[in-house]
């Protein structure tokens, strides 16, 4: 029969506060991870944005940029720094000839020229009195040096100061001049304050178009990553050097200050906006870098100065372009370290920043930035609270990767694209409660192995006597079925033979044989609801019960059956249920009266080897109506015809898969084992089919196949 079945699975849970403890300290762990990058974030970030500066594609630099160096050539052939301001005068005026947007001095004249035809003329006493007088007639050095710079678009550079600084003007030094720059918009009080500037020679510095501050302090580790946009001196508002050189080549007067009072986000010159920091400074994104030798690969046009005082250079050079003139000489301390370069000039730095100004090229943190970064990471934070207390360790570490390497690439590709995304806030308060909750998990769990331990070895021991007792009930159940070689010894006249297969240890399957008188042999066969022990002591009473009533003289078939309902079903408290089917064969004309309690049809196997199935009318299983009157079905078994009964464990055997063997599969069987000379035979080919469908799973029920065949008049038994 089929029985109800039921799964369960042995989980190991934590208690309600070994829970509470593992999800509390990882989430305690998450927000320390919190605070902790609200104060350390910059610094955990930036070796991270300087690997993109290294490893990244460099972008594509502005055409609109080119750089004139005092480089060692040129102090070899001009002499030692710091030239004649003639010499500068025909520089300034060669790059002039050219056309050029915008001239930048990137150093500072804070003094009169040394070298003036006065002190020229004073060094040499010996000349005549004539000639002294020609020399000191001459023109001021400085005088033609301001005249060309006054013919010609140049910035000066400037440089404020917070504290005593060598380079600082006297106390009665002339204030310096105003800002030629006009700005608009908002000025918060975080752009840049100093104390007072250091300027160039009055004489010179009143003649130049514009003036900027080159103040680019380097971050705490010493390297150069932003420059400051503006700067105040003495509360006046002033632009840096590479703004005001964007502001001279675009010939505009006011620049735009974009954000509110308490922070800038952008700064506007005619069309060109580029993104800033609440203090007004641009994070750069070097375009220049260095070869493994250390030698400095220039992102922009650069040339020697010398090769500019010579003739024959290239006369369209500098057309249109913002010319940039700075240091590069050994000797010089304009040298500083970026992302991209252990050791760069400022005129490139300057230049980057020119650049960035132009075609908006400062990295930039926009206002979502930081909310996806701490969205994500508060998402991740509640995926590890909900899904690593049950997910497997397999699918954590997965997981893990997935994100780490998604949140990389996002922040690889937003580098990319001049964006300052962090992947440390969206992946460190997740990995901590990972973590922590990982340890937790394992030290918990070794606290609860510990508690099963103990309690397996508490099961074993019973589990131990069980086994004894179960080994002893199934020895108790086997000898209470007759053994084979007994059925085969039931009569000379017909062939017996049964096996049962219980699915556990012990089963509620039963068969029997036995001759009720000379004449009248009686067998049944039997299924009990249910597996185990409860099966298997109903069956013993179903088997004692129906041997009892089956042997009474001048009892009927019927009869009999229905006294076996009656003595089971009185103090059945467990509700249990046989299916039966009993059978009475007459020897000697082979009449076959049967009587079926909700047992499964029998088969017949004829003498030329078709198997047809004996539809029973019959009745419900035993012990579901104690009243009911059970039929007496008679047909007849020829001399040689094979009669096979069986229980479901053989019409509900499963694969693996969880299909049922199929009747076809059943006809099958017996149709093939019915070629066997001995039923035994004919038995063992049936269920090594049903076992052989089952691939190795456990039996869905108890198994139980009996046959018998009338053997024609005078065969041997043998």
């Amino acid at each position: 029969m089929t029985d109800w079945k039921f799964q369960s699975d042995d989980l190991v849970e934590l208690d309600t506060w070994a829970r509470v403890r593992v999800r509390a300290s990882g989430l305690v762990a998450a927000i320390l991870v919190v605070v902790g990058l609200i104060f350390a974030q910059d610094a955990l970030r930036q070796p991270l944005f300087d690997l993109y500066q290294r490893i990244g594609p460099a972008p594509q630099p502005s055409p609109q940029i080119a750089v004139v160096v005092v480089d060692a050539p040129s102090v070899a052939a001009v002499g030692g720094w710091p030239w004649p301001r003639y010499t500068l005068a025909r520089l300034t005026e060669k790059i002039t000839e050219q056309g050029p947007r915008a001239i930048g001095f990137d150093f500072i004249f804070p003094e009169a020229d040394r070298e003036t035809p006065d002190a020229f003329a004073a060094q040499y006493p010996e000349l005549s009195a004539a000639t002294i007088a020609e020399i000191r007639a001459l023109p001021a050095t400085d005088a033609t040096f301001g005249a060309a710079v006054g013919r010609s678009p140049v910035v000066m550079a400037r440089a404020g100061f917070d504290s005593e600084s060598f380079d600082q003007p006297d106390a009665d030094a002339a204030a310096p001049l105003p800002p030629e720059a006009q700005f608009t918009g908002p000025q918060p009080d975080a752009i840049p304050r100093y104390r007072g500037v250091v300027t160039n020679y009055a004489l010179l510095d009143g003649r130049a178009l514009g003036h900027g501050l080159v103040n680019g302090p380097p971050d705490s580790d010493g390297l150069i990553r932003r420059v400051p946009l503006l700067g105040r001196i003495g509360g006046v508002l002033n632009p840096s050097f590479a703004l005001e050189l964007v502001r001279v080549a675009e010939d505009v007067d006011t620049i735009e200050l974009q954000g509110s009072p308490g922070a800038l986000r952008a700064v506007k010159v005619d069309g060109h906006r580029v993104s800033v920091d609440a203090g007004g400074r641009v994070e750069l994104r070097f375009a220049g870098r260095s070869t493994p030798n250390g030698r400095h690969i220039a992102a922009y046009p650069t040339y020697s100065a010398a090769d500019i005082l010579r003739q024959g250079f290239d006369p369209t050079a500098f057309k249109d372009k913002i010319v940039l003139i700075g240091l590069t000489a050994a000797g010089t301390s304009d040298v500083v370290a970026t992302p991209a370069e252990t050791e760069a000039y400022g005129v490139f730095v300057q230049a980057q920043a020119v650049d960035a100004i132009l075609r908006d090229g400062g990295l930039r943190r926009p206002l979502w930035a930081p909310l996806t970064e701490w969205g994500l990471g508060l998402l991740f934070v509640l995926i590890s609270v909900a899904g690593v207390p049950r997910a497997h360790m397999g699918l954590v570490i997965v997981g893990a990767v997935v994100e780490i390497v998604g949140a990389f690439v996002a922040s690889y590709v937003a580098f990319q694209h001049s964006i300052l995304l962090d992947p440390i806030p969206m992946l460190a308060p997740g990995a901590a409660n990972s973590a922590l909750t990982v340890a937790l998990l394992f030290v918990e769990g070794r606290r609860v192995q510990a508690q099963l331990r103990s309690a397996l070895d508490d099961e074993r021991l019973g589990a131990a006597r069980m086994s004894g007792e179960l080994a002893a009930a199934s020895e108790i159940q086997t000898g209470m079925l007759l053994p084979r070689a007994e059925l085969a010894r039931v009569s000379p006249a017909v062939e017996v033979d049964a096996v049962l297969q219980p699915a556990r240890t012990v089963g509620g399957d039963l068969y029997d044989a036995f001759m009720i008188d000379a004449e009248r042999l009686c067998f049944l066969v039997g299924d009990v609801t249910g597996k185990g022990v409860p099966a298997s002591l109903f069956m013993a009473l179903s088997k004692a019960l129906s041997r009892s009533q089956l042997t009474r003289r001048r009892t009927d078939l019927d009869t009999a059956v229905e006294g076996i309902n009656a003595e089971l079903s009185r103090n059945n408290s467990q509700a249990m249920a046989v299916s039966l089917l009993v059978g009475v064969l007459r020897l000697d004309d082979g009449r076959l009266d049967l009587c079926s309690a909700g047992h499964e049809h029998p088969l017949v196997v004829g003498l030329d080897g078709q198997v047809r199935e004996l539809k029973l009318d019959g009745g419900p299983p035993l012990c579901v109506d104690e009243t009911f009157p059970y039929p007496i079905e008679t047909h007849y078994l020829r001399e040689g015809e094979i009669l096979v009964a069986f229980t479901d464990g053989l019409t509900e055997a499963q694969d693996p898969s969880g299909a049922l063997f199929a009747r076809e599969q059943v006809l099958a069987a017996v149709t093939e084992g019915a070629k066997a000379e001995r039923l035994t035979e004919m038995i063992d080919q049936i269920v090594a089919r049903v076992r052989a469908f089952e691939a190795g799973g456990e039996p869905s029920d108890d198994l139980t196949v009996l046959a018998l065949r009338r053997r024609p008049k005078g065969a041997s038994a043998g």
